[in-house]
């Protein structure tokens, strides 16, 4: 069907599809075809898209054969990784981290100066969250974690016109996490 959609284009056939009415032509034939298959399309379309996600899932595990799977466990709230990495940078210049969230240690405060690693940290475990909760591996030596949801508040934006100091958008912000 598309190659026909195209071959107006082609310049040997762009006079003889004037001729023949070809754009009539193409637009009948894709009004039949949507009204055979017009129904089964979003199952198709979901059914590929699961597949394409199984596939890009199945290929980072391939390509990053020394990352683990998590094991995602019932029970408290818990997050503990050991050597977390981020999965985006190269094993080499990746700096891995041990971090620990669960009923003794809710949180982390984290300050540091600039260029120091902190939104790559949290980044870190935010990604690696999502992965694990896909089903891929992550970039840990080891990595526990019950189901949890990912949210942060990073670079937020105040407004003159809004009347929003940037205390009060980061307040906001975490009020909605």
């Amino acid at each position: 069907m598309l190659h026909f959609i195209g071959a107006i284009e082609d310049p040997l056939i762009y006079g003889f599809s004037l001729w023949l009415g070809w754009g009539t032509q193409v637009v009948i034939a894709v009004e039949r075809w949507r009204k055979q298959y017009g129904e089964r399309l979003e199952a198709w379309l979901d059914a590929w898209s699961e597949f394409d996600a199984l596939f890009a899932l199945g290929t980072y595990a391939h390509e990053h054969p020394h990352d683990c799977f998590p094991e995602i466990v019932e029970g408290d709230r818990i997050f503990e990784a050991r050597e977390l990495g981020h999965p985006l940078l190269p094993y080499s210049a990746c700096v891995r981290n041990t971090v620990r969230l669960n009923g003794d240690t809710a949180y982390y405060l984290m300050s540091g100066s600039n260029m120091s690693g902190k939104s790559t940290l949290m980044r870190t475990v935010g990604i690696n969250t999502v992965l694990a909760m896909a089903g891929a591996p992550v970039r840990a030596q080891r990595l526990q974690l019950t189901p949890l949801h990912v949210a942060a508040s990073i670079h937020v934006n105040d407004s003159l016109q809004e009347g929003s100091s940037r205390f009060y958008a980061e307040i906001t912000r975490l009020r909605h996490i």
